[in-house]
């Protein structure tokens, strides 16, 4: 047997044993050796895009806004005092008509109505001179008593007294008969003591009418009023006349829409009403519309039944934040974004509520409001602001 030489064991072998171990970590590693790479990715975040708007600490004033029905504060039935037949109407009596005051609108013919006053008035005569003869009868009686009883006083009966008593009775009663018949006359034309608007007329000329009949319906046009309805915790802003101190009440914009085209009337709050309705629970606050405040092209058009929209303005506030009602969540909460674009859940201290908009104190300037909704919301929770905020 051939014999191994001692080089072949101390250092052949021994690279043999290396080379195998290398070849093999090659023939291992080597595939990934050439892989490619690969690039880093970001992770992408997932926060909620939100719109927001940034508030401005600033003075405001409160605007209670409210809606009505516009009304015609004087409204009466047109009914005459006297009976007769109509021998004149005013040529504007019909529905939609309007009237001057003190204008005529009905005349009843007044031939029998004067007669009675002339016959009245003899009677006043006739009562005026039975009480002048009672008078010198009673003179002439008394210088006979006396000068047949001096230094005594003249009975009653003597002096006449209960006759010129019951003669100037008499003159009286003659003169009121005279007075009521006079009244009577006058009252054959119908008159009203404002200028107005015919809501509806039911006689003609010739028709024959009595005493109380009522013949048309009628209202004043110098002033129209508008009950508006509101919650009670409104009424605090709302500011009525104060004759004392010699102020008005709140100024309000009556907004009139009439032919597609919106009109802004000014008006004046002049009271509440003293109960709150029934079923809403809400107060009345009355608005008056005057007409020098109506456009001579709207007063035909301005007319009772006719609805409207008002703001009645109150008194300024300083230092005070706006933001729209949208923006306002449960439980007065509003969501704001912190300079790390944080969500936070804030309940300011709220002013006045009104449709569209919350005035609030205490709130800094440059606070990011969200406007948009979120279905999720958690306090600290991650958020993007949008672009177009």
């Amino acid at each position: 047997m051939k014999k191994i030489s001692p080089a072949f064991h101390w250092i052949i072998q021994p690279l043999l044993v290396i080379g195998i171990l290398v070849f093999g970590f090659i023939g291992a590693s080597g595939p990934s050796m050439f892989k490619e790479v690969p690039q880093k990715v970001e992770r992408q975040t997932y926060a909620p895009l939100v719109r927001i708007f940034e508030t401005e600490i600033t003075s405001d004033q409160v605007i209670v806004e409210g809606n009505g029905t516009l009304e015609a504060r004087t409204r009466i039935n047109l009914v005459p005092q006297v009976g007769g037949r109509i021998i004149h109407i005013h040529p504007n009596l019909r529905a939609g008509g309007t009237f001057k005051s003190n204008e005529t609108l009905i005349e009843i013919e007044p031939i029998d109505y004067e007669l009675a006053v002339t016959r009245i008035e003899a009677e006043v005569a006739a009562a005026q001179t039975a009480l002048e003869l009672e008078r010198a009868e009673a003179e002439a009686a008394r210088e006979e008593w006396l000068a047949l009883n001096p230094n005594k006083k003249v009975p009653t009966l003597v002096g006449r007294e209960p006759q010129i008593a019951e003669a100037y009775a008499q003159v009286k009663a003659a003169k009121a008969r005279l007075t009521q018949a006079e009244l009577d006359l006058k009252r054959t034309r119908i008159k009203l003591p404002f200028d107005g608007r015919v809501v509806s007329a039911t006689v003609d000329v010739g028709e024959v009418i009595s005493a109380n009949q009522q013949v048309g319906i009628v209202y004043s046009s110098e002033r129209f009023e508008i009950p508006i309805p509101l919650e009670v915790n409104q009424l605090a802003w709302i500011e009525l006349p104060n004759e004392t101190k010699g102020t008005s009440g709140s100024p309000v914009k009556i907004h009139v829409n009439v032919g597609n085209k919106l009109y802004n009337l000014p008006g004046e709050v002049i009271r509440i009403e003293s109960e709150l309705e029934e079923l809403s629970r809400f107060a009345r606050v009355i608005v008056l519309l005057l007409p020098e405040n109506i456009p001579e092209s709207l007063k035909e058009k301005i007319i009772p039944g006719l609805f409207v929209d008002v703001s009645i303005q109150s008194q300024k506030l300083s230092q005070v934040t706006s933001i729209p009602l949208t923006s306002l969540r449960q439980e007065n909460i509003i969501w704001t974004v912190d300079n790390n674009n944080r969500l936070r859940l804030i309940k300011p201290e709220i002013i006045y509520r009104s449709n569209k908009e919350i005035l609030l104190r205490d709130l800094a300037n440059d606070t990011k409001v969200i406007i948009s909704n979120l279905e999720v919301v958690t306090e600290g929770m991650e958020v993007r602001i949008s672009k177009d905020s």
